[in-house]
């Protein structure tokens, strides 16, 4: 007996309408302690605009600290070609302080975005019990981390481990010169699940807060003979809200076997009142260990 299945289909034509897409500002910045605030802002595109970006160099951005007004940033400008610039601000941020911009325009919506900088990660311990040398150039690396959890709020934090590397390359003459170079390795903790292999484990303080916590943590350790120097660096930082919301929101979900984005976050959520992008804090401690 002989089955045939037949499967029918049809097809609808969609007509997407993009002119009713209000275009607003879009905010891109990273702020850390003693540091300026430097912050950029660009235009917003409709999904069939293939344009290149474009960042908006005539805004008023004001900024406040704990409330207070400091002062209106004016914009300095990084590259001519592209236009590309940030409104800067004139002193440095202090931890434990709450930061906020107001960017205002002629043509578009007024925007607001606000974040606490929380103070640097208190490492109280480290040590580094294993790692590869010339003897044994693929030994699995391993540390222990302790670091002293805030009772006063909640807290987030992102872990990193990398090599910080002089790496050999041959300049346009013809000479061989060290350039620094980072590399980025993933780490592996049983507090943190890393299913993904990625190079920064986020966590909240959910199940240790106000707690001393020690973290043991596994990483793909190396010793390359090519390296004239090679330093281990860890990085601990304690992270604004908005920094962890919205790092781990565009995390993958998986693996995308397929690279066509299925694995994509979409329609993330931000700090940026009326717009777009992302005004976030963050205070690293690091850990150097010299290798070579």
């Amino acid at each position: 007996m002989v089955v045939v299945v037949v499967f029918s289909g049809c097809e609808k034509t969609l007509k997407l309408n993009y002119k009713d897409i209000e275009i607003r500002q879009v905010v891109n910045c990273n702020f850390s302690p003693d540091a300026y605030l430097k912050v950029n802002v660009s235009k917003s595109k409709r999904p069939d605009d293939i344009s290149p970006i474009f960042f908006l160099q005539d805004c008023k951005v004001d900024v406040f600290e704990d409330g207070i007004f400091k002062e209106t940033m004016p914009f300095i400008l990084k590259d001519t070609l592209l236009g590309l610039g940030y409104y800067t601000s004139t002193f440095k941020l202090s931890a434990n302080k709450t930061y906020k911009i107001i960017s205002s325009h002629d043509d578009l919506a007024t925007i607001e975005a606000t974040e606490y900088l929380p103070p640097r990660a208190e490492i109280v311990n480290f040590a580094l019990l294993q790692h590869a040398d010339s003897l044994h150039p693929s030994l699995q690396g391993q540390y222990i981390i302790a670091f002293q959890d805030s009772i006063v709020q909640q807290n987030y934090y992102y872990l990193s481990t990398y090599y910080k590397v002089l790496k050999p390359t041959v300049n346009d003459v013809g000479d061989t010169i060290y350039k620094i170079e980072n590399i980025y390795v993933p780490s592996y903790t049983a507090d943190i699940p890393n299913f993904n292999n990625n190079t920064r484990l986020y966590t909240s303080d959910t199940k240790f807060d106000g707690q001393l916590k020690t973290l043991s943590v596994s990483f793909p350790s190396g010793y390359i003979y090519t390296y004239k120097e090679i330093k281990l660096v860890v990085e601990l930082s304690n992270l604004g809200k908005n920094y962890y919301q919205w790092n781990t929101q565009n995390i993958k979900l998986g693996t995308d076997y397929l690279n066509q984005g299925q694995m994509e976050r979409n329609n993330s959520s931000n700090n940026i009142k009326n717009g777009f992008g992302h005004f976030s804090a963050f205070s690293s401690s690091v850990v150097t260990v010299r290798i070579k």
